[in-house]
């Protein structure tokens, strides 16, 4: 049983980043959080994009790549790309990829090439409500279902001995 001395609550923030891997807040107000970077505009794009993520995954702002496909259920496909390539550099680059639980983002299918290229996985749920929050359990069974060990999992590791960042 987990106890609550036994979980670290970490502040983020969810930064935009633009087609050219640009965030939309400056360094000092990013300092002391955990920063997701996402992409919120163009989103309905048909060609690859792999290289806005391979510009953005850089960014010295972001630790986390978060809701990578950009995807929801029934409002648009999501954006294309070299998924092995992008999360092989993520990997390279000592970032994590998130696994978005939110039942219409459908980022899920991702799981199993992030485990493949090693890349870190951040399990979030993109959350509007504090009910969505129990879709975090989807996340989890993603990652599940795509056998990540959970030592990759930065939900899941000790602050004092997680990532550099």
């Amino acid at each position: 049983m987990i106890g609550e001395d036994d979980v670290t609550i970490l502040r983020s923030a969810e930064m935009n980043l633009s087609v050219r891997g640009e965030g939309d807040m400056k360094r000092p107000a990013l300092a002391m959080l955990v920063v997701l970077g996402c992409f919120h505009s163009a989103l309905r794009k048909t060609d690859y994009q792999t290289a806005r993520y391979l510009a953005g995954i850089p960014n010295p702002n972001i630790q986390i790549l978060g809701h990578p496909q950009t995807r929801m259920y029934d409002r648009r496909e999501g954006l294309q790309a070299d998924w092995a390539g992008i999360f092989g550099e993520a990997a390279r680059l000592d970032k994590a990829v998130e696994i978005d639980g939110y039942t219409v983002r459908q980022d899920l299918r991702l799981s199993k090439i992030a485990r493949r290229e090693g890349v870190r996985i951040s399990l979030g749920t993109d959350a509007r409500h504090p009910e969505q929050l129990a879709f975090m359990e989807l996340g989890l069974a993603a990652a599940y279902l795509a056998k990540i060990p959970a030592q990759r999992i930065v939900n899941f590791v000790p602050v004092s001995t997680g990532p550099r960042w």
